[in-house]
């Protein structure tokens, strides 16, 4: 009967999915045509000859500029319904080849950030539950605070500062040493050595709010009745804490890891940049900057369908993970 009853949610979900995607293509589309500059203009000015009203005008007209916005709209909606992404105006390339060759960089830096804070999270915020006030809990909620305040081009650039230039321990951009022949073992360690940075700023904005969460429901928990009985009963604190309590506390967390895609890609954007790192942040700050439309709108459509595929797994593992939970 559970069974059938997730399964009915997630035939729901599925079936929202679909007018879901619908506005947000309608916002983004909407958005990225309302911000101020002109994609023609500016694809012309990087031109040595000033182009002639008349060749501006065929050019607009050729990429369909002229037509109404709705009709654009439209246009743009029926090709991308078909998996058409469209064409870059200033380089020609097809944006799915332009986002396929970038999405790795992302998806690597994503994913370590996300491990690597999810796994200290949890464990400082244990310990800080458990140990209530005491020296490590202090030292961790104020580290946290700073993390969560500070901006992370601001984190970004005092890494590269100190890390790079006055110690020159790592790299200070790119993911790989340029002009320098290694093995392959070599070549992981040097690209592993690249990661380090970026990687690092990503956890610092990521963990710090993470760290608190875990914290604040670990102490809620522990306060249950339950947890009380299972101390009363004699069994070992290892085993209240990490059996009992720590499943309970986790269930926050679950739901915020699919919320959380989003919050990487927004930090990817900005630390890509500052560390010149070739994913898909910092071809989402270039596209900007160019006006350069349907790559910059099916960009930004691929990251909304990652972040509601991912808020759809994070509430059926919710479902999974809590059997109190039901969906009728």
């Amino acid at each position: 009967m559970l069974h059938m009853t997730i399964r009915t949610y997630i035939i729901r979900r599925l079936l929202l999915l679909a007018p879901t995607f619908l506005l947000i293509s309608l916002i983004i589309f909407t958005l990225i045509h309302l911000a101020p500059g002109d994609p023609i203009t500016i694809m012309f000015a990087s031109s040595r000859k000033q182009a002639s009203p008349e060749i501006i005008a065929l050019a607009r007209k050729e990429l369909g500029l002229d037509q109404p916005i709705y009709i654009q709209y439209l246009m743009w909606l029926s090709r991308l319904l078909r998996g058409d992404l469209g064409y870059s105006y200033v380089s020609g390339q097809s944006t799915a080849e332009m986002i396929g060759v970038r999405i790795g960089r992302t998806a690597e830096l994503m994913l370590l950030a996300e491990v690597v804070s999810v796994t200290l999270a949890i464990v400082l915020g244990v310990i800080c539950a458990v140990k209530h006030y005491s020296l490590v809990d202090v030292v961790s909620s104020f580290g946290a605070l700073m993390g969560y305040s500070l901006p992370s081009f601001w984190i970004g650039l005092m890494f590269l500062l100190v890390f790079s230039l006055q110690l020159r321990w790592l790299p200070s951009f790119g993911v790989q040493t340029p002009g320098q022949t290694f093995s392959l073992l070599g070549a992981w360690f040097d690209h592993l050595k690249h990661l380090i940075l970026p990687v690092g700023v990503l956890v610092i904005g990521f963990i710090a709010y993470l760290f608190r969460m875990v914290r604040s429901s670990m102490l809620e928990v522990l306060r249950q009745d339950y947890i009380v009985t299972a101390r009363a009963k004699g069994l070992k604190e290892r085993v209240v804490i990490y059996k009992h309590a720590l499943r309970n506390a986790l269930l926050p967390v679950v739901t915020y890891e699919g919320y959380s895609i989003g919050f990487l890609l927004g930090g990817a954007a900005i630390v890509e940049s500052v560390f010149s790192w070739p994913g898909l942040g910092k071809f989402a700050v270039d596209l900007a900057l160019g006006r350069d439309y349907p790559p910059l709108m099916g960009l930004n459509v691929v990251i909304a369908v990652m972040v509601l595929l991912a808020n759809l797994c994070a509430d059926i593992a919710y479902a999974i993970v809590d059997p109190r939970i039901r969906y009728d």
